[in-house]
């Protein structure tokens, strides 16, 4: 019985193993500092209509710093917050003026670079019920907070509607966080936004160290003109508990294939594979 509900613990992110804590919500008890860095190689950084000798050699780098805090609001109810930072470096590319073949001045090419920078930041509460130890489940606000210089950001505030759910039992972890937001405020010229991410969790710890994981970033864009803004990820990795100078912490790595992205005037931009690295410092109460 003690092993099972180590087992447990440790599948909602905790990496302690005692009777008392093992009672407890994973989720709502724990608070946690997490980064993530998403990589895609072989992204093209505009389709060929633009530039015609645009080709898939770029790398998009997303960096997401996620401080979440549960509070404790009375033995029903807790508001859990998670704050999203996110640092980008973008495939762009600046126009190279010159004379036509006509004699004219104009663009006669384009000089590739990665724009980097921090991008939106996005607080997000919860108001979740305590329904016990094996599920968690809430509803809250989100808010999107352009801070970058423009090319990193989506120059919009954006407001919308947070749920999450999610079932804790033995070494199994499944559930998902959901999120619209739609553009309110921010730079007229910008494209208006009403965006959808889905988070699905599956995760089954196999030991008191490893652990499996399938944490895809499923996203929509509802204004794309086609109507086709969907980007699925399919794919997952392995992680491992630890504890370093006795802080618990967990360390991951994953792998997505890209199987359904947007088009950008009939082109897919995207590189084919996402890879994932992430890094949990855990704060267990």
């Amino acid at each position: 019985m003690l092993i099972q509900r180590c087992l447990a613990l440790a599948a909602g992110s905790l990496l302690g193993c005692t009777p008392l804590a093992a009672q407890s919500n994973p989720i709502t008890s724990t608070s946690r500092l997490w980064g993530q860095w998403d990589v895609a190689p072989n992204t093209q950084w505009a389709p060929n209509s633009i530039d015609p000798t645009a080709e898939p050699d770029r790398t998009l780098h997303i960096f997401r710093l996620q401080p979440v805090f549960p509070f404790r609001l009375s033995d029903q109810w807790t508001v859990l917050t998670q704050t999203i930072f996110r640092f980008v470096s973008a495939p762009t590319a600046r126009p190279v003026f010159g004379s036509t073949p006509l004699g004219l001045p104009g663009v006669v090419g384009w000089e590739q670079r990665n724009d980097t920078g921090l991008s939106d930041i996005t607080p997000t509460a919860f108001f979740v019920p305590n329904l016990g130890p094996h599920w968690t489940l809430g509803a809250g606000t989100s808010v999107v907070i352009p801070v970058g210089d423009g090319v990193t950001d989506s120059g919009k505030v954006s407001v919308g509607p947070a749920l999450i759910g999610y079932y804790h039992r033995g070494p199994w972890v499944a559930g998902l966080r959901l999120v619209n937001v739609w553009s309110v405020a921010g730079d007229p010229s910008r494209k208006d936004v009403n965006r959808m991410v889905l988070r699905p969790l599956l995760r089954y710890q196999l030991n008191r160290h490893w652990f499996l994981r399938s944490d895809p970033i499923i996203s929509v864009d509802w204004t794309h003109p086609t109507g086709d803004g969907w980007t699925v990820p399919i794919g997952g990795g392995v992680g491992y508990s630890f504890r370093l100078a006795n802080q618990p912490m967990q360390v991951s790595v994953e792998g997505y294939y890209n199987a359904v992205q947007p088009t950008f005037s009939g082109e897919k931009l995207l590189g084919d594979v996402t890879i994932r690295t992430q890094l949990q410092i855990l704060f267990p109460k």
